[in-house]
C-alpha cells in the first residue's frame, strides 16, 4: 500500500468529474485516476462489492474482514452519495480513501465531518499537486466530538421548533452541518505539517 500511496502523491490535478490533465480527451474524473494507480499495482477491482454503512463502520472498528481477497478494492463501497470512495484490501489490512479535487488550497467537506480513519486524497488545481492525510490528523478527536455533540444538540432544536409549527404546508426547519475553513492555517499544500501528515499515512502501510 505505501507503493500505491507514493504513486498518488505524484499525481496531478484531476477535476471531479473530467479530467485536467493525464487522460486524453478530458473523459477521465479524480477517483479514475486514482482508481488506475490501484490497477497499475496489481489490485482487483471488485465489481459486486457494496457494502452498507453499517458494516464500513464494523470495518472502521477492527471488524473481520476475512471475506474480502486480498489486493482488491471496492469503488464507491457505500454508494456514490457516502464515504469512502474506495475500500482497499492489501496486506490483509483495509484502507479507506476519500478522494477531494480543488482549485485552490483547501477541501470542502460540506456536512461531512473528516473521518479519523480515513485517508484522504486531495488535488489542486492551483498547486497542480496531490498530498494525502489522515482524517484524525486535520480534526483531532476532541474537536470532532465537540462538532459531534453540537450536531446533536441543534436536530434536537430543530425537533422542538418544528413541534411550534402549525402552517398549512408543512413548512419546516432543518439545520444543516457546514463544515469549512478559517484563517490563516488553512492551505493544505504549504502548511509546514503537510510532510508530517503525509508521513503518517505511509507508517501505516
Amino acid at each position: 500500500m505505501k507503493a500505491i500511496l507514493q504513486s498518488i502523491l505524484q499525481m496531478p490535478y484531476f477535476k471531479n468529474y473530467a479530467a485536467a490533465s493525464g487522460k486524453v480527451h478530458n473523459d477521465a474524473k479524480h477517483e479514475d485516476a486514482v482508481q488506475d494507480i490501484f490497477l497499475s499495482h496489481g489490485l482487483s477491482h471488485l465489481q459486486d462489492g457494496g457494502v452498507n454503512q453499517k458494516q464500513r463502520d464494523k470495518w472502521l472498528k477492527g471488524a473481520d474482514h476475512s471475506d474480502i481477497p486480498n489486493d482488491t478494492f471496492i469503488s464507491q463501497p457505500c454508494g456514490t452519495h457516502n464515504s469512502p470512495d474506495f475500500i482497499v484490501k492489501t496486506d490483509n489490512k483495509l484502507f479507506f480513501l476519500e478522494c477531494k479535487s480543488v482549485k485552490g488550497s483547501a477541501p470542502m467537506y460540506n456536512s461531512g465531518v473528516p473521518k479519523k480513519e480515513y485517508i484522504y486524497v486531495l488535488c489542486s488545481q492551483k498547486y497542480n499537486a496531490t498530498t494525502i492525510y489522515m482524517g484524525g490528523d486535520v480534526l483531532p478527536t476532541c474537536e470532532e466530538q465537540l462538532i459531534q455533540k453540537h450536531i446533536v444538540e441543534a436536530r434536537k432544536r430543530d425537533e422542538e421548533l418544528n413541534k411550534l409549527l402549525k402552517n398549512h404546508y408543512g413548512i419546516s426547519y432543518y439545520t444543516r452541518p457546514m463544515i469549512q475553513h478559517k484563517g490563516n492555517n488553512q492551505n493544505y499544500f504549504t502548511h509546514s505539517k503537510r510532510p508530517t501528515f503525509e508521513n503518517n499515512v505511509l507508517a501505516r502501510c
